[in-house]
């Protein structure tokens, strides 16, 4: 175990470099486009409660539209929304995606978007994974696990993929998956898992390693505690509730019908350890981006280095705007003609989770933030050095 002396020296040493935060969007709360009598309606029925709508993560579509996901729960009327040009009293409102017909309060799972925790946008193709559960983390599940693919272009559904329950629930038969894309993540309870779905979206398996459990569930930020007992977010991949970074082979991924537990732990590779939790990364080529909660802060690192204080870099601190990061993004479009970030940018989605918890959210100030952060504002720190000398970005380790 690492001497707590320890890591407060090696906090010490991390490099400093800050950044102006640019805020995109900010909400004292979250309020949406509604068709003509509905909100009235909704609020009479307790489908729509402001203090219970917690925004998570964000991503960009090519055609410049923002995208958020909200966790489904009673008053919480959808779960993916797009961040319309109207304002309301709480700030811009949401237009649900791709429209008000997929959150019916109906049995229908072939047609309807339950709940969504994470997306993520590549080839102008959104990936949704919907984890059935519309009563929040602890309710029932309504419709089996299922990955939604839609074509950007013309927002119509290309793909749905039902999650068989032996991969979606651990051996206690619960399960939350979030995470999309070919690498899918389960942070619900003790026994969590790495999900991989191949290209032909055929084949399933299901990978735990005791790495993976929480192991630092009590979560302060400015000063207010919680108890989150989350698990894995984004890969390399960081338990939420733990203080390690680690890595596992892609290769290794492919042949996980035959890793048990202890295989598993042994191929896992812990990559770095933090002085206190970490949220969700982004990588841009051998740069990964992530968080440090309790510090409120954005950092950056080079993978092809050791990792450890002295290689990785501040980008940005800020107590006020980063209390809890939930989503948080490379953006780079290069089809675009005319692009204002030239070398990309970072979009990160930050709420106080610590004052949702603790049942004290002020919906009179500002709650929810958009952020930005320009990419060539940090091109010469050194996050960036192996890409200048020409390294090669790693593919053969997992980055979100």
């Amino acid at each position: 175990m690492t001497h707590p002396s320890l890591i407060v020296l090696l906090v010490i040493a991390n490099k400093s470099f800050g950044v102006k935060l640019e805020d995109r969007y900010k909400w004292k709360y979250i309020d949406y486009m509604w068709n003509n009598l509905q909100k009235q309606e909704v609020i009479k029925s307790d489908n729509y409660d402001p203090i219970k709508n917690i925004l998570f993560d964000v991503d960009e579509a090519p055609d410049g539209r923002v995208f958020v996901t909200i966790l489904r729960d009673k008053g919480v009327p959808a779960s993916v929304a797009t961040i319309s040009n109207e304002r309301g009293p709480g700030g811009p409102l949401l237009s649900p995606y791709p429209n008000w017909s997929w959150y019916n309060d109906t049995t229908d799972c072939n047609n309807n978007i339950i709940s969504v925790l994470r997306i993520s946008i590549k080839c102008n193709h959104l990936f949704a994974l919907d984890f059935g559960k519309k009563d929040g983390l602890q309710g029932d599940r309504i419709c089996p696990p299922k990955l939604l693919i839609f074509n950007l272009e013309n927002d119509m559904l290309v793909d749905h993929v039902t999650i068989p329950s032996n991969i979606a629930d651990n051996k206690n038969g619960r399960g939350l998956l979030a995470t999309p894309l070919a690498y899918v993540r389960d942070c619900r309870r003790i026994d969590n898992a790495i999900v991989s779905i191949f290209s032909d979206f055929t084949r399933f398996c299901r990978i735990e390693s005791n790495f993976m459990k929480p192991t630092h569930p009590n979560f302060t930020i400015e000063n207010e505690s919680f108890y989150l007992e989350d698990s894995i977010v984004d890969l390399f991949y960081a338990p939420l509730a733990g203080n390690r970074i680690l890595k596992m082979n892609k290769h290794t991924l492919r042949k996980c019908s035959k890793l048990n537990n202890s295989e598993a732990n042994r191929l896992t590779k812990i990559v770095g350890i933090l002085s206190g939790q970490t949220g969700p990364m982004a990588s841009q080529d051998n740069v990964i981006f992530f968080s440090n909660i309790p510090e409120t802060s954005i950092l950056c690192a080079d993978t092809t280095k050791k990792f450890d204080p002295s290689n990785s870099v501040i980008i940005a601190q800020n107590s006020k705007k980063l209390q809890f990061p939930g989503g948080l993004k490379v953006i780079r479009h290069k089809e675009r003609k005319v692009r204002k970030h030239k070398e990309g940018k970072l979009l990160i989605a930050t709420n106080r989770l610590q004052r949702v918890f603790n049942n004290n959210l002020n919906l009179n100030e500002t709650n929810f933030r958009i952020l930005e952060l320009d990419i060539i504002k940090i091109k010469k720190t050194k996050c960036f050095d192996s890409n200048y000398h020409g390294h090669k970005p790693e593919h053969n380790t997992l980055s979100s």
